[in-house]
């Protein structure tokens, strides 16, 4: 009794902890990032607002929303004729400027892949033959391969469009292979990105469409561990020699 009251306080205290660090650390990056926007003013604008904790957080907050503004008014002046060429001037400018140009760079570079990739990446979901005849893969189009390298791959062929195909590995979906094959070797299926990757990244233990069926959660993957780890493990290392001994008995 003491010890499965003790295997009880231990799971629910696992549970409780797995459970509560994804939300206490998502919690302290975004207190980190919400500091690191507001926190920037200096001490002595509004003293005595920042006197109290709620006087603290209301400046903040101003200041947030004081840049979302700014933001926005960036925004609306530099899609018009102007602004776009006045973007372009201080873009070159700063891209040329020695040690600036290497910062500037980089974070430009990743804020053109988060809408870049959103529109290029796994168009669509398909299945190739690979990695051999008979055998199928999940594959994802990317892109349309241009009409000069698509030349190369049609030789002694009716010209077809050729398409790049990525076939991601499990269950980490950022590493595969890239292929370029017409588009007629491709074989089109009724499955969205969404799915492809979760069922990738399942190893195909989460089929698409299952009735409406959720994946699994945390707290559903801890229940199966505990389950799980609270099994009796039984050795059957003797089992074997002993029933071996019997059968000789007999024939004795």
């Amino acid at each position: 009794m003491i010890k499965g009251f003790a295997k009880r306080i231990r799971a629910n205290i696992l549970v409780g902890f797995f459970l509560t660090v994804p939300i206490v650390a998502t919690i302290l990056i975004f207190n980190f990032l919400f500091d690191l926007a507001t926190g920037w003013l200096p001490p002595s604008i509004m003293p005595q607002l920042r006197s109290t904790w709620a006087g603290q957080l209301l400046l903040q907050i101003v200041t947030l929303l004081a840049i979302l503004i700014a933001c926005g008014l960036v925004g609306l002046l530099t899609r018009n004729f102007l602004g776009r060429h006045l973007f372009r001037f201080s873009d070159t400018l700063l891209a040329r400027i020695p040690v600036i140009k290497g910062i500037y760079v980089s974070v430009r570079q990743i804020s053109e892949s988060l809408f870049t990739q959103r529109k290029t990446l796994f168009k669509e979901v398909v299945m190739i033959e690979y990695p051999r005849k008979g055998l199928h893969s999940l594959a994802f189009v990317t892109a349309r391969v241009p009409d000069g390298l698509a030349a190369n791959l049609t030789k002694g062929r009716d010209r077809s469009e050729c398409v790049s195909i990525f076939i991601p590995t499990t269950p980490n979906p950022t590493s595969g292979v890239l292929i370029l094959l017409p588009r007629s070797e491709t074989i089109a299926i009724d499955m969205d990105v969404g799915e492809a990757l979760t069922f990738i990244m399942s190893a195909g233990a989460v089929s698409p469409g299952e009735g409406g069926s959720a994946a699994p959660t945390l707290l559903d993957k801890l229940e199966a561990w505990l389950r799980q780890s609270d099994e009796p493990h039984t050795d059957d290392s003797h089992a074997v020699p002993e029933a071996t001994e019997n059968v000789d008995r007999t024939q004795g």
